[in-house]
């Protein structure tokens, strides 16, 4: 149920008498709790009308499992509240709705059934429950809405409260999701990794293992995430293993998708605030947030949203004199209309822009100290970030068509201080050089779908997809004092995409289920390269250099699940994924990097079980996966730092993978993530003997993390604190052809509380609490890694306060 959900009030939550609630619980929320909608939902089952009701008046619900409800299918028409609704469709079941807050409702079994409700002389005062947590939240996976323990595949979920938070990005929210990880090169420099399979720790030339969705279009090709800051969110999907059957190249290991919250049409809704922030090791960090969503005439709305902040550096570059040199700026806003033609056709838009800058890098050498260095220059970076995506979806009976487009543009501006380059400068130089590269990613892409009603035995969707993905490097490496140029390229990549996909589910029994997919794509891949000049050692003194390559790659998912019983599910999945290979063009003369790299193919099988207690209190998901991985492209660097891809040789993967929540008592939450897994190369490229049984890069052999969620009072003042524990074994840092980099373990523990207080939040949140100083990220760089010691520390003991205002 895709709608969106704040936190819950402190009336909901029980911790103030009757009197007080009265007070705190503003009019507005009243009257938010008591608007009508025009609602026209046909006779379905329980789940399908919750999602369809969820959808068209922004509520949220949670609790118990529908189908536990034994609900009769029942038509709701007319002008009704969305608690009027929810009592039309429990009527007569075995369960009853529960308001948490204004826009917050829970299913409870009942052994007394609800009778038909009209509407109540004022609004009932809330019940004292438990507040909601991932846990509760279903899911809308994008194509086929479901609930979250319906799915039979590997699939994580964070939401409010865990989504909300003072620098939420997904650095922040990894360690909630089992098996996901992501670099920490810098902001807006970092790549995303699912279920214990790495490429490389670089961003170069191959496409990204795991594709990034703004909700319904994909925003990444091979760029690093781009660092949105996830303010005024619904929630974080994450669906794990290859995705190749439905999302195609960019999917290979995963998709992590973006949900942002939608215009709402009938009511006015708007959220300003402001945070605060200190560490240890810089200046004040600071960030404004505002919402606002303004209903049209027409049923129709617009929803803003704009931040700006500042994050203090914690990085002292000594020779350059600077303390905090490492700041980072970034400001952008998100623009969605939403147009409700008739009540089965509605358009939609999204304009998406961030402006990202970081005034250097963030990572020491040698024993200079945690948070020292000495670098002769600033290593400077700049994300910038637009995506436009329009929207058409018809509903109806016979099912949903959909038509999406999507336009980006993603620059991405990257500095170095190459120093130790000129061991392989051929002409006389001052031994002072900066290399900077411009990489400039234009993606149109175009998709029409058609999802069968999922309320059907037998279910199905089909669509037809295009993309053109247009991409321009420019390396150039210089020396600083001279100004001669040393590398100088234009490159660019043209990669056509068409694809048709098809998927069908049939419920075999009341408790099989067997789904089928199939993707046929067609990919040709251009390159042109001018090289103009090239003063190192080896290399060719200039040229041009021309390829096209061309695949047809067809990729399944098979999917056998048995449901024994409303509290338990078991199934088993095969998937596999495709990436079309590329052309290496900073090759030298006589090397024996070849000219060209191969497409790789992943494959996997998954078993895992899904069980709900029938009160609702412990959830476990559990994943057993076995990964092969054929002909693996890796970005790599030559050991003159400029980068180059190659087939590396076959890996594998064998992992257990386990997700659980556990509420003892009303007033906690404990929730367990962790990933068990064994990666390794074989069959090695010979350039790459000595890594046999290094692993992969980046990938940790174990990864935990364990949260806790409690409520209590402070006096007459009611906390929600939230504790995020978690831990990641060593790991590889690249497959090096001079020599292996590797990194140890750490563990990191962010705290924090918020006070719901009606129209306002208060929250502090304390990141790394402990104050720990290990290494995050073995790698800077890319030309300075044979010559000395390179970490990322974590970034010091943060504190940041924050006050919302909702309107």
């Amino acid at each position: 149920m895709p709608a969106r959900r704040p936190k819950p009030s402190i009336c909901a939550k029980g911790l103030l008498t009757a009197s007080v609630c009265a007070a705190v619980f503003s009019v507005s929320a009243a009257q938010a709790a008591d608007r009508r909608h025009a609602l026209d939902l046909p006779a379905r089952p329980l789940t399908q009308s919750l999602i369809a009701l969820a959808a068209r008046s922004g509520i949220s619900v949670g609790g118990v499992d529908p189908a536990l409800c034994a609900a009769t299918p029942r038509a709701v028409k007319g002008h009704l509240s969305a608690q009027q609704a929810l009592q039309k469709l429990l009527s007569g079941s075995q369960c009853r709705v529960e308001r948490v807050d204004a826009v917050t409702y829970r299913l409870v079994r009942d052994t007394q059934p609800l009778a038909v409700v009209a509407r109540p002389a004022a609004p009932p005062a809330p019940r004292a429950v438990a507040p909601p947590s991932d846990d509760d939240i279903p899911l809308i996976i994008v194509r086929h809405p479901t609930r979250l323990f319906d799915t039979p595949a590997g699939v994580s979920v964070v939401a409010p409260p865990m989504l909300s938070g003072n620098d939420t990005d997904l650095s922040s929210l990894a360690p909630h999701v089992a098996g996901m990880t992501v670099t920490n090169l810098g902001p807006g420099r970092d790549k995303i990794f699912l279920r214990g399979v790495s490429d490389s720790v670089l961003t170069g030339r191959t496409q990204s293992m795991v594709g990034l969705y703004l909700d319904d279009t994909p925003i990444t090709y091979n760029a690093p995430d781009p660092d949105l800051l996830l303010v005024d969110m619904a929630r974080l999907e994450v669906l794990k293993g290859p995705q190749g059957n439905l999302y195609g190249q960019g999917a290979l290991s995963g998709v992590v998708r973006l949900v942002t919250n939608k215009p709402v049409l009938d009511h006015f809704e708007g959220e300003a605030g402001v945070a605060l922030g200190t560490a240890s090791e810089g200046k004040p960090s600071w960030r404004t947030t505002g919402m606002i969503n303004l209903p049209l005439p027409g049923e129709a709305a617009v929803r803003a949203v704009l931040w700006d902040e500042k994050s203090a550096g914690f990085i002292k570059d000594v020779a350059l004199t600077r303390n905090a040199s490492n700041d980072t700026e970034r400001s952008g806003g998100r623009l969605s209309v939403k147009w409700q033609a008739t009540p089965g056709l509605s358009f939609d838009s999204t304009l998406t822009m961030q402006d990202l800058r970081s005034s250097n890098s963030q990572y020491v050498m040698g024993r200079t100290g945690s948070y020292r260095r000495a670098l002769s220059l600033a290593e400077p970076h700049d994300n910038i970030f637009q995506n436009l995506a329009m929207g058409v979806t018809h509903e109806s009976a016979s099912g949903t068509w959909r038509v999406s487009l999507n336009r980006l543009r993603h620059k991405i501006h990257t500095g170095y201080d190459a120093q130790p380059v000129g061991r392989y400068v051929s002409v006389a130089n001052s031994g002072v050089f900066f290399f900077e590269e411009d990489q400039i990613i234009r993606l149109s892409s175009l998709e029409a779908s058609y999802v069968s009603p999922s309320d059907r035995p037998v279910r199905w969707l089909a669509g037809v997809f295009a993309a053109r993905s247009e991409e321009s490097f420019t390396p150039l490496l210089i020396d600083v004092y001279t100004r001669r140029t040393l590398y100088d390229e234009d490159r660019s990549d043209r990669i056509d995409d068409a694809a048709a996909f098809a998927k069908i589910t049939w419920d075999l029994t009341p408790k099989w289920t067997l789904s089928a997919g199939l993707r046929a794509q067609r990919s040709r891949h251009r390159t042109l390269s001018d090289i103009a000049r090239v003063r190192l050692v080896d290399y060719a003194t200039s040229g041009r250099i021309t390829g096209v390559i061309n695949a047809n790659p067809v990729t399944h998912e098979l999917m056998l699940s048995y449901q024994p019983s409303a509290s338990l599910m078991l199934y088993a999945l095969s998937s596999d994924g495709f990436r079309t290979g590329g052309f290496n063009t900073t090759t030298a003369q006589k090397s024996i990097v070849p000219g060209t790299y191969k497409g790789d193919r992943l494959s996997s099988l998954e078993t895992g079980l899904k069980y709900r207690a029938p009160d609702g209190r412990l959830r476990v998901d559990a994943a057993l996966f076995h990964i092969e991985w054929r002909d693996i492209q890796s970005d790599q660097l030559r050991p003159t730092g400029l980068p180059v891809t190659l087939n590396i040789g076959d890996g594998r993967n064998t992992g257990l993978e386990i997700e659980g929540g556990w509420r003892p008592i009303d007033e906690l939450t404990l929730q367990l993530r962790a990933q068990f897994s064994d990666p390794n190369l074989h069959k090695t490229n010979p350039i790459y003997a000595k890594v046999r049984e290094e692993g992969m890069p980046y990938i940790s052999r174990r990864m935990a993390s364990l949260s806790a969620q409690w409520r209590t009072p402070l006096f007459t003042l009611p906390l929600e604190n939230t504790a995020v524990l978690s831990y990641r074994d060593g790991s590889p840092l690249n497959y090096g052809i001079s020599r292996i980099i590797r990194m140890k373990g750490y563990t990191n523990l962010d705290l924090g509380s918020t006070a719901d207080l009606g129209a306002y939040t208060l929250a502090l949140r304390v990141t790394n609490a402990t104050g720990n100083k290990s290494n995050s990220f073995a790698y800077g760089n890319p030309f300075a890694l044979d010559t000395a010691s390179q970490n990322t520390p974590l970034r010091p003991r943060t504190y940041w306060l924050s006050v919302n205002r909702r309107f």
